[in-house]
């Protein structure tokens, strides 16, 4: 390989691509460290008083907490306070550098400083300028203010869980709704950064939560068009966990009760197959807890996991599980061999890279508010020391 070939191949994804990020919490702070990740200079400007998810638990001084670190790793970390004069037109400034403006605040309040789609888009036709809000940027709910467990709840999802498992709804420990809807931002800033680079002009996205949580589940289709009842061996809330009686826990891909010639066969258990309690689907899916336990009690004879996947991969189309903690999975050779984590400047160890390639992952980098301010900002826009002096006093540029 010549060694121009060489260097184009160690490129980063998103080398050359600057973005000015405003967002804050999880949805917005995901996405852009997405794009930092493969690349793109992110440039974070908090408001006056930080992120929010500075203040989360465990706190740390200067706002470097584990949750912080993980969604904003990588990132050059400014803060400009939008309320002061002069600072808008500084931010203005600052646009005409980069490629990309991603915005997390309630519909209206980036146009109350002149920094709305319209004003931005129309001085700088190449930007990708991305507003995520819980309801859109139009529409009778837009003004409704969305965190994940209100877009889990509107988007069908918690009913959806709730009818399947035949249980109480509860929301998901996870903030679902904002991890799905940073994915969703990301891929679409990312489409629309080939669109303007192919034709000089980018334009405005418009990602919602509810929307995203809409895009992501499987059986929307299926359900609008009337849904389905019988036993499918997909359906995530079919597939058992097997809670062993020496307290391990494995799980199977596929319901017994779909797959249940297989599931009787790789048993050794033909006498199942004339039970009439699973002489039907139906019967099977009436009685399939009966079923998980008849498996449950063949998977306890099995001296470890590896026997147990190997027995039942072998003689069957399901696939198995083992349940563990995150930090059982970080120690794994699994994931030493992976590099599953990288070290944040703040010590704590974050999630890697959304892939494994050339030129993709964190470079760990983590500050305090503003921390920043002066070399981003200062060299972005040509600024002496005693201008930013000044932008320091007139409280434009905020830092701890």
């Amino acid at each position: 390989m010549a060694e121009s070939d060489m260097s184009i191949a160690d490129q980063r994804p998103l080398e050359g691509i600057r973005v000015l990020d405003f967002t804050r919490v999880v949805a917005g702070p995901l996405a852009t460290r997405m794009m930092a990740d493969l690349g793109a200079e992110v440039i974070k400007i908090e408001p006056a008083d930080g992120d929010l998810c500075r203040t989360f638990p465990p706190y740390a001084p200067g706002g470097q907490n584990p949750y912080f670190s993980q969604q904003n790793a990588g990132k050059r970390f400014c803060s400009v306070d939008l309320t002061a004069p002069g600072a808008p037109e500084l931010v203005r400034e600052l646009v005409g550098h980069c490629d990309v403006v991603v915005e997390n605040y309630r519909p209206g309040v980036m146009s109350k400083f002149g920094l709305g789609r319209d004003v931005l888009c129309e001085a700088h036709p190449a930007l990708v300028y991305c507003s995520v809000t819980g309801f859109g940027q139009t529409g009778p709910w837009a003004d409704r203010r969305a965190y994940a467990p209100v877009g889990h709840m509107e988007s069908g999802y918690i009913e959806h869980n709730m009818r399947k498992a035949g249980s109480g709804p509860q929301q998901p420990a996870l903030v679902l709704g904002d991890i799905v809807t940073a994915l969703l931002a990301a891929s679409s800033i990312n489409g629309m950064l080939v669109k303007a680079l192919r034709t000089g002009r980018g334009g405005h996205l418009d990602v919602c939560m509810v929307e995203s949580m809409v895009y992501i589940q499987e059986w929307v289709a299926t359900e609008l068009a009337g849904g389905w009842d019988g036993p499918n061996a997909g359906n995530c809330q079919e597939c058992p966990i097997l809670v062993l009686p020496d307290g391990r826990v494995w799980g199977l891909a596929g319901n017994p009760a779909a797959w249940f010639d297989d599931a009787v066969a790789v048993m050794e258990r033909p006498d199942l197959a004339d039970d009439p309690r699973f002489a039907t689907p139906e019967a099977r899916m009436a009685n399939r807890h009966e079923l998980y336990a008849e498996m449950t009690q063949w998977a306890a004879g099995f001296a470890d996991f590896d026997d147990f996947r190997r027995t039942l991969e072998a003689g069957s189309p399901f696939s198995v599980s083992e349940m563990r903690s995150i930090s059982e999975l970080a120690r794994t050779d699994w994931a030493q061999h992976r590099g599953l984590l990288a070290q944040a400047e703040s010590g704590y160890a974050v999630p890697a890279r959304p892939a494994l390639g050339s030129g993709i992952g964190t470079d760990g980098h983590i500050a305090a508010r503003g921390a920043d301010n002066r070399e981003t900002i200062g060299g972005l826009l040509d600024l002496d020391d005693a201008r930013l002096d000044e932008l320091e006093s007139a409280g434009v540029l905020v830092a701890d």
